[in-house]
């Protein structure tokens, strides 16, 4: 009787962490994070050794990994696996889960990820991944800890949480899709304010180019660094309400013109703030001509008060100007730039940002 409850209390146990795994990442968006947080789980309540998750190539007929954990995980996401071969590949082809307590008693195992990796595989547990009564995938977890075999409760269960990862996966690949459309319009519409002007086609590429080698080296998130990319698209949109003969005039504005030519990061504000996904954004494309010392624009604000992203996008726009030519100059060279940018550090530019870019484009010229 006592067994009997104890077993009863371990698969409740087990269905709880289920339902709150399919809580947890049934809200993540981004595929690396999702697959990597889900896998995770799926190993906490399979209590194996190692999983992973792989994507089905229509075009090459074949499997690949989409994620892989566990010792070898990094050696494994090299390998691509035939359609119908191997445990996986047999999975995939049949569209049905498979339990293999002894993969060394199973002559559909393929060796070839062992082999390879140095991994020894002992069991296995594999489900297909269906959306829409299409295969897309299979997820797997190796390995039962402390020697033990997997069983047909384990198959049970992994096969729910399988359903669970087709569908958060799909969703992810979705909205993966949506969100590469949507920075390519974006990236289309600053192209054409960019070719405005002949002499900035390309500068917001640029600038998102040195943006992200300072927010690579600044930080992981990949949240934030979609931030600063976003960001730096969008800093100089509100250039479209230039006129086009201040936008090319061949030598200096007048301060008139200039004092024009300073409201585009208001223009681009106004253009960004009313658009839902782009609304956070605006206090960084705002506030990227500001300086530390509070005599930029349009606000003068001051240190800290200026947003960290725009203080990026302000170093990589500066560097990016002076390394480009305008109607009124000819382009410097790099090292000049390098040191115009360090001899305004601490009063226009964020020194430790510009010691960031010049080392990062320094090691990029060594490569």
């Amino acid at each position: 009787m006592k067994s009997k409850v104890s077993r009863l209390r371990h698969k409740i146990k087990r269905l709880e962490t289920l339902i709150n795994t399919s809580m947890v990442f049934s809200g993540i968006l981004d595929i690396d994070e999702l697959l990597d947080t889900v896998m995770q789980k799926a190993e906490e309540v399979m209590d194996a050794e190692a999983s992973s998750v792989f994507r089905i190539d229509e075009r090459r007929k074949d499997l690949y990994f989409i994620t892989a954990r566990g010792e070898k995980g990094k050696e494994a996401k090299e390998i691509r696996v035939p359609m119908g071969k191997g445990i996986v590949g047999w999975v995939a082809k049949h569209g049905k889960p498979l339990l293999v307590p002894d993969v060394r008693k199973d002559r559909r195992w393929f060796r070839g990820v062992d082999e390879k990796t140095k991994w020894v595989t002992r069991s296995i547990v594999a489900v297909p991944l269906i959306v829409k009564g299409k295969v897309i995938g299979v997820a797997e977890v190796l390995n039962k800890k402390r020697g033990r075999h997997f069983d047909k409760g384990d198959l049970e269960l992994f096969a729910a949480l399988g359903n669970q990862i087709a569908i958060a996966v799909e969703n992810a690949s979705l909205y993966s899709d949506l969100d590469n459309l949507f920075l390519s319009s974006i990236r289309a519409i600053v192209e054409a304010v960019d070719a405005k002007d002949p002499y900035t086609r390309g500068h917001s590429g640029r600038v998102v180019e040195y943006a992200l080698m300072i927010g690579h080296a600044v930080t992981r998130s990949k949240e934030k660094l979609k931030e600063i990319e976003i960001s730096s698209i969008l800093h100089d949109v509100g250039k479209i309400g230039i006129p086009d003969r201040i936008l090319g005039k061949p030598g200096r504005l007048t301060r008139r013109e200039e004092r024009y030519m300073e409201r585009h990061p208001e223009f681009s504000a106004a253009i960004i703030e009313p658009i839902e996904m782009l609304k956070k954004l605006t206090a960084n494309i705002l506030h990227h001509h500001e300086r530390l010392d509070g005599d930029g624009y349009p606000s003068g604000l001051r240190g800290k008060e200026i947003p960290f992203v725009a203080r990026i996008i302000c170093v990589a726009d500066a560097f990016d100007a002076m390394t480009t030519d305008r109607p009124y100059r000819r382009r410097r060279s790099r090292k000049a730039a390098f040191q115009e940018l360090k001899r305004h550090s601490g009063t226009q530019f964020d020194a430790r940002l510009v010691n960031i870019l010049i080392r990062e484009i320094k090691k990029q010229q060594l490569a």
